[in-house]
């Protein structure tokens, strides 16, 4: 494929009758000293950062994917704001959809004239060192990769101008195919036992990482360690053509693909860090920490002028503050109507004008006047619970069993079901066992009515996203049975619901409410390190193994991130959690790790509130009002302050300021073991 994208650029000997190809050099975007390459969106925050986050202060750094793309870094008012450059087909560079110049460099060169366009002026460009090269590829500089570029063009007989020219990035592929077998991380054909033994020797570092070629010669395998664990994932060769890790995003080359998971967890653990070298190689730089030792900033007049108000900055947009659109008044305005807001009992609501960013129409407020949602799994408290010791064990079957069924489809003889334990949208819940070899599992199995073929497709997205899933308090896929009808099965929680367990349990002391606060947090930290958003986290959604085991469960919402983006953003308003979700969710429809933080905010609520209603019987409109006006939810009763000092946190309007759920955890199992010393 690559070299027929190419094939028309070689000429035969003596073409040129002698005379030397003209060589056009790398191109001027590379060479300059404020473009650093391939660093991250973290990277370039911290090189700012540290050379003082003055307003104009900007660098340029190029994408990982695709190929060809920037990005323009730049400080303004204390923050970093981060513009794309997209190539387009015909070569010309622009910034959504705007003016179209030959270069990035021309690009910027234009906004420095004081047009309009960007936050401020591009005024001061922040450079490398004179010591400091641009990463084209972790390991390898830019200079080098034109060396090896000219290198191949010349063996191909290939015109240098042309090569490098207009066709440099199928000649790029080219370069970078074998391009892995002069990295530190790649270690050749080793087995997996040797492959633990070299990473053991060097020592765990989250992060630290290996690849190697399989017995197969044909695949590749990549251990990674991640809290003091190895990891291990197969690297698929797709067609010849590009690598990928299972389910994984494809790429041209393998330092393409370790690139981006330096940059980006995309379904790891945790991002690869540092190499875990092999013998007799050179170990190349990786990391790019020296970019921050010895930051050199090139002001036009020798030091920065002090920053001009944004209000006094002429023929510069003003930057749009970080809030929601005002909620409109209850009265109609001509150019600007009421959002719509939910009709009781499900009827109907009015249609959203496009192109408006407002309160999505839903089928019918979230709420527990409708019981539990109608695709959480309900299920009889047994006869004789469930010991802890029981749980463990069959958590322990569950993790041995997954990876040997996961690959196959379970046959339907395989999965027996007895009692109805809920409904859905689109089938039941129900409870029942699979025969395995040598095990038999309790299983909770989401079967498919009718045979709807848009259940049939929401329940394979579900199970696929489910598949990459593998931790303790996250409910397991088993497997997917298709008999009659589509079934997905699933680990079973015999207790149920978390929202029905509180109900019925007044008594519970404080340390074992902030248990079940700890263990989601564990699971949600989990879904944040794979970059998994949930959609639906509330105590009707967390089942229990036991009374001290908890397992997040129902996955139909939950979408990945794309790896070319910070968010998930949903393409129409559907039947939302609304007391559950975060302002941003349902202005612009957008989803991430910290709207998450919003919902987990609500359950603690819920949990310390023993299963109670958020927000009373307040209808949507005016929840939102509620929370716009800086109101929040009231602390329950008897809740320590320091449990609703992490709610607040989580209600925060700017997503910004909410904690991650690693922040969070630390806080909660100190608090955890201090209610369970004092037995409270």
């Amino acid at each position: 494929m690559f070299k027929k994208a190419i094939s028309f650029i070689h000429r035969p000997p003596g073409a040129n009758n002698g005379e030397m190809d003209e060589d056009p050099g790398i191109p001027r975007v590379y060479s300059e000293p404020y473009f650093y390459g391939r660093i991250t969106r973290q990277e370039a925050e911290d090189i700012l950062t540290v050379n003082g986050k003055q307003d104009g202060l900007y660098l340029l750094r190029e994408s990982i994917t695709p190929l060809g793309n920037f990005s323009l870094s730049m400080a303004f008012q204390g923050n970093i704001v981060h513009y794309s450059i997209e190539k387009k087909i015909d070569g010309q560079y622009t910034i959504a959809d705007d003016m179209a110049f030959t270069d990035p460099v021309a690009l910027i060169h234009h906004y420095q004239s004081g047009h309009c366009g960007f936050v401020t002026v591009p005024r001061f460009p922040c450079s490398r060192s004179a010591d400091q090269e641009a990463v084209a590829f972790r390991g390898l500089s830019y200079n080098d990769l034109h060396s090896l570029m000219k290198e191949k063009a010349r063996s191909m007989n290939a015109s240098l101008s042309r090569a490098l020219g207009t066709m440099r990035e199928s000649l790029l592929i080219l370069v970078l195919r074998n391009m892995h077998e002069r990295m530190p991380w790649y270690h050749g054909e080793i087995t997996r036992e040797e492959c633990i033994r070299r990473l053991e020797e060097s020592g765990h570092e989250d992060g630290k990482f290996i690849i190697r070629k399989r017995a197969d010669n044909q695949t590749f395998a990549l251990t990674m360690s991640c809290d003091g664990q190895m990891r291990h994932y197969f690297i698929l060769v797709n067609d010849g053509e590009t690598y990928s890790i299972e389910n994984g995003q494809r790429f041209k080359a393998l330092i393409i693909l370790v690139d981006h998971y330096h940059n980006k967890r995309d379904g790891l653990p945790c991002k690869l860090t540092t190499p875990c070298p092999a013998p007799n190689i050179r170990h190349q730089v990786f990391e790019i920490n020296l970019l921050l030792k010895n930051p050199v900033c090139e002001f036009s007049s020798g030091t920065p002028p002090r920053p001009k108000p944004p209000s006094s900055l002429p023929d510069i947009a003003k930057p749009i503050p970080p809030r929601l659109p005002p909620i409109p008044s209850s009265g109609r305005t001509p150019d600007r109507p009421p959002p719509p807001v939910p009709a009781p009992n499900g009827a109907p609501g009015v249609d959203i004008p496009p192109r408006e960013k407002r309160i999505p129409f839903m089928e019918k407020s979230t709420s527990e006047e409708t019981t539990d949602d109608e695709d959480t799994v309900k299920t009889c408290l047994p006869d004789s619970p469930m010991t802890h010791e029981d749980a463990e064990k069959l958590e322990s079957v569950y993790i041995d069993i997954r990876e040997d069924v996961m690959s196959n489809d379970l046959q339907p003889e395989q999965v027996i079901l007895e009692g109805k334990l809920g409904s859905g949208q689109f089938g039941e819940v129900k409870k029942g066992v699979c025969h395995l070899v040598n095990k038999t599992v309790p299983v909770a199995v989401k079967t498919l009515k009718n045979n709807d073929p848009a259940g049939e497709k929401e329940i394979l997205r579900e199970a696929t996203l489910m598949k990459r899933l593998d931790h303790q308090h996250i409910v397991r896929m088993i497997g997917v049975c298709k008999g009659e009808s589509l079934m997905l099965v699933m680990e079973l929680a015999e207790l149920g619901p978390l929202k029905k367990y509180l109900e019925k349990h007044l008594e519970m002391k404080v340390w074992h409410q902030v248990e079940m606060m700890l263990q989601i947090c564990d699971g949600m930290q989990y879904l944040e390190s794979r970059d998994v958003v949930h959609r639906d986290l509330a105590t009707r959604n967390v089942l229990l193994v036991t009374e001290h085991f908890a397992k997040i469960s129902d996955f139909g919402m939950s979408r990945m991130v794309d790896s070319n983006s910070e968010y998930y953003h949903a393409h129409g308003p559907g039947r939302w959690p609304l007391m559950w979700y975060a302002p941003e969710c349902l202005y612009y429809h957008k989803f991430d790790s910290k709207s998450d933080v919003w919902s987990f905010g609500v359950t603690l609520w819920e949990i310390m509130s023993f299963g109670a209603r958020p927000y009373d019987r307040k209808r949507p409109q005016e929840i939102l009002n509620f929370i716009e006006s800086g109101n929040r939810l009231r602390k329950p009763k008897n809740c320590d302050d320091r449990l609703y000092n992490i709610m607040l946190s989580c209600w925060a309007l700017e997503k910004g300021k909410r904690p991650t759920f690693r922040e969070m955890k630390p806080t909660l199992d100190h608090l955890y073991k201090e209610f369970k010393i004092t037995n409270m």
